[in-house]
């Protein structure tokens, strides 16, 4: 359970990081106008709904041929393209190149989702409904850390966002690990 729950804690971290703090940061670093800035960040949310698409369709599909790979596969994936796109970030030299890195980062937390809800199902039976529900009061601490974090660790770091998206990539790590070492679910039938 504390395994499910803080995987979804970066997953919500690293959305609402996209989610949120893309505009500003666009805005501030690329000194580009707010209307283009915001057609940026409808591109991220597309492509983040095609993210669950895929990977609800990815769970299913191996979940009839690798059940042990069904909810690691695409979460384990996710994360790490996830984790890949936010180490590049704060590097990125146009505010083309940073808005594909953001899109990706969110594309990969999003291909976390289908798997996460899909193993709370798993493990939690008869209870799965208390189960996604403590996973995802757990995740939405994780948006409501990452509003908070993003001014504070960027004033720190002298008003540079590098730190931030450093802490970001370190937890979408972690929970790559994680996924690694949670015990493979047998869907329960109660």
């Amino acid at each position: 359970m504390l395994q499910v729950m803080a995987q979804y804690f970066a997953s919500n971290f690293t959305f609402f990081l996209c989610l949120t703090w893309m505009l500003p940061y666009l805005m501030e670093r690329y000194k580009i106008e707010r209307d283009r800035a915001s057609w940026y960040s409808m591109v991220i949310l597309l492509v983040g709904a095609t993210a669950q698409w895929v990977s609800g369709f990815l769970t299913d599909w191996l979940f009839k041929r690798y059940l042990h790979w069904s909810r690691r596969g695409p979460a384990l994936g996710g994360f790490m393209l996830s984790s890949t796109a936010l180490l590049f970030l704060s590097r990125a030299d146009t505010v083309e190149s940073a808005v594909a890195l953001f899109t990706l980062a969110t594309f990969g937390t999003e291909m976390t989702i289908s798997p996460s809800w899909a193993y709370c199902i798993d493990i939690g039976g008869g209870k799965s409904g208390s189960v996604s529900g403590a996973m995802n009061m757990i995740g939405n601490l994780g948006g409501f850390v990452s509003a908070s974090a993003f001014p504070l660790l960027a004033r720190w770091n002298g008003g540079d966002a590098g730190l931030y998206f450093l802490v970001a990539t370190a937890l979408n790590v972690t929970s790559a690990v994680l996924w690694l070492r949670m015990p493979v679910a047998r869907p329960q039938t109660d």
